[in-house]
């Protein structure tokens, strides 16, 4: 039997470009959620490992532009959590939170991609950033502190292992 493909990971062909809910289903987003996370480490490894030097528009610019169709399918599966829930999405939360807290703590400790967002940030003041583009640098290199891009490599695991098991 063909599976219908899944909405999730479909172009959006609804008014304003509005989630089909008509047509999502909770066995949807674990597969959503996996090809997305998939993706979002590609890209995010690919900045990571730009033989380039970081520049705003090659780091942060790309590093904010990343992650996009995951962000789109986090939004509306906690939309739908929280509001709507069920115990088939529930079941999923259970089984993608420790998936999605590992992922994000695999980012935010990534010493290369760290490496590149905190030269940029040193180099700010000379680089004639647009006010919004110096806030959403140092949003993002504050938020890479905050989740640990400092820490030592063991103190790094211990965290990553802490973030994974809190969101279990």
């Amino acid at each position: 039997m063909l599976q219908p493909a899944n909405p999730l990971l479909q172009p959006w062909d609804t008014p304003f470009q509005l989630p089909p809910f008509d047509r999502i289903q909770a066995a949807h987003f674990a597969p959503a959620f996996e090809v997305a996370v998939r993706e979002h480490a590609e890209e995010v490894a690919a900045i990571a490992a730009s033989p380039e030097a970081p520049t705003f528009d090659n780091t942060v610019a790309a590093f904010d532009r990343s992650g996009r169709r995951l962000t789109r399918i986090e939004q509306v599966f906690f939309n739908l959590a929280s509001s709507e829930t069920s115990p088939a999405l529930q079941a999923v939360e259970r089984e993608v939170a420790p998936k999605l807290a590992a992922h994000e703590s695999a980012i935010y400790l990534d010493a290369k991609l760290f490496a590149r967002v905190d030269e940029v940030h040193a180099r700010r003041d000379a680089l004639g950033l647009e006010d919004e583009q110096r806030r959403l640098l140092e949003r993002i290199h504050l938020d890479f502190v905050l989740a640990g891009a400092r820490l030592g490599d063991a103190a790094k695991a211990r965290l990553a292992q802490i973030v994974e098991r809190l969101a279990q």
